[in-house]
C-alpha cells in the first residue's frame, strides 16, 4: 500500500536517532545511584530536525517516583523564547487532580502542583528546578514552544 501524502505529519513513536543524542544530566545520574529516580516513558519529540517546520515539543509519561525525597529532573534555566509546560493527571473520577505532587519554581517563587495544569513561561523568565515528589497515578508531562529548536540562554548542565 502506498504511503499517504501527509502521513509524515503523524508521529506515532519517538525518533530513535534523536533519543541517541540525549545525555543524562549528572544530577540525575547521582540521584539514581542514590536510589532516587523517576520511572517514565519518553513518548514524542518534535522540532525542525525531526520534521521540517516542526516546532519544539516533548511529551512524557511519568509513572512513578522511586526512593526517598523526590527526584529533581531539571535545573533552573532561561530561554530567549516563551515556553509552555503541561502536567495532566489520570485520576479517573477527578481529571483536574494531578495524582501526585510536583515542586516547580518560577523566578524565586516555589509552587507545589497537585492539580492538572498548563504553565506559560515568558521569554527570559528563570524557571525550575522541577522536582517530582510523589506520583500516585501516571502524569502526562509535555513542554512546547513556537521555536523550531530547543535551546537555553542559562542553566546549561552538560
Amino acid at each position: 500500500m502506498a504511503e499517504k501524502k501527509y502521513s509524515r505529519y503523524i508521529l506515532t513513536d519517538v525518533n530513535r536517532d534523536y533519543l541517541a543524542t540525549l545525555k543524562m544530566p549528572k544530577s540525575l545520574e547521582e540521584q539514581k545511584k542514590a536510589g532516587n529516580y523517576i520511572e517514565s516513558i519518553y513518548m514524542f519529540h518534535l522540532d525542525n530536525t525531526i520534521l521540517e517546520g516542526g516546532f519544539y515539543t516533548d511529551c512524557h509519561w511519568i509513572t512513578a517516583v522511586r526512593g526517598n525525597g523526590g527526584v529533581q529532573t531539571e535545573i533552573a534555566h532561561t530561554h530567549d523564547f516563551p515556553e509552555t509546560l503541561g502536567f495532566v493527571g489520570t485520576v479517573r473520577d477527578n481529571p483536574r487532580a494531578l495524582g501526585g505532587e510536583i515542586e516547580l519554581w518560577l523566578e524565586d517563587e516555589q509552587y507545589i502542583l497537585d492539580k492538572s495544569c498548563l504553565i506559560f513561561i515568558p521569554s527570559g523568565m528563570k524557571h525550575l528546578p522541577l522536582r517530582f515528589t510523589r506520583v500516585d497515578s501516571p502524569i502526562f508531562f509535555w513542554t512546547a514552544s513556537s521555536v523550531t529548536r530547543y535551546s537555553r540562554t542559562s542553566g546549561r548542565e552538560f
